[in-house]
């Protein structure tokens, strides 16, 4: 539990941010240009992680050791069209691969499938690397062993983690200030509806907020 003057300097990072955001959103322009400001966050959040590590203690995490892609991640609108983006940039095959995935990924979510594996989990590396989401940024462990065992609690560096939390508020925050939602989704169910509906990116921009659900959900809501 944070102390007063800790969650008091809590608040003031998140309002910080909030104001950088929002005043960098604003001068955008496009629903392209809203979606690539996520860039800054998911840089600022790689920044902390490493100046986490370098002042200690380091994270236990090490490529190839994928125990966190087998839990529920969640990404906000601008993060999981940024994937989008990102892999149709990349070419019909990848948006092919990807979205066969994504699609096995969600019917074995609805059969209540435990652990899975993340839809962009490839032998064992992120195939999305450099365009993933905050919460898999911020994510570490102290202990590869709690990790591997299924532990309750894993052993995490809290400046880090408050640090991490105090960006991914406040960017969010300004998404929002902006009338762009920006709220959390189930990262597979999310992309493949972004990857399978061309309206979604700018019905997102014209403040959507149903615009990342799936077809069944809209039409039901």
């Amino acid at each position: 539990m944070l102390s007063h003057d800790e969650q008091s300097a809590f608040e003031e990072s998140i309002a910080r941010v909030r104001a950088l955001a929002v005043h960098a959103l604003q001068r955008t322009g496009t629903a392209e240009g809203a979606v690539a400001f996520t860039a800054q966050l998911h840089h600022s959040l790689d920044t902390v992680a490493t100046q986490s590590a370098a002042a200690g203690p380091v994270p236990d995490c090490t490529a190839g050791c994928a125990h966190c892609c087998h839990v529920r991640v969640e990404a906000t609108e601008p993060e999981v069209f940024r994937i989008a983006l990102h892999l149709v940039a990349e070419g019909v095959g990848s948006v092919d691969a990807a979205t066969a995935r994504l699609r096995q990924h969600v019917a074995q979510a609805d059969a209540n499938t435990a652990r899975q594996p993340c839809g962009f989990l490839v032998e064992d590396r992120c195939s999305i690397y450099s365009v993933r989401p905050g919460a898999c940024r911020k994510a570490h462990s102290l202990s590869v062993h709690h990790c591997a065992t299924l532990a309750p609690l894993i052993p995490q560096n809290l400046r880090l983690l408050l640090d991490a939390e105090a960006l991914m508020a406040g960017t969010a925050q300004a998404y929002q200030a902006v009338q762009l939602p920006a709220s959390a989704h189930e990262l597979n169910a999310a992309v493949l509806a972004a990857l399978t509906d061309a309206s979604a990116l700018g019905r997102w921009y014209q403040a959507d907020a149903a615009a990342l659900k799936p077809a069944r959900e809209s039409n039901a809501s």
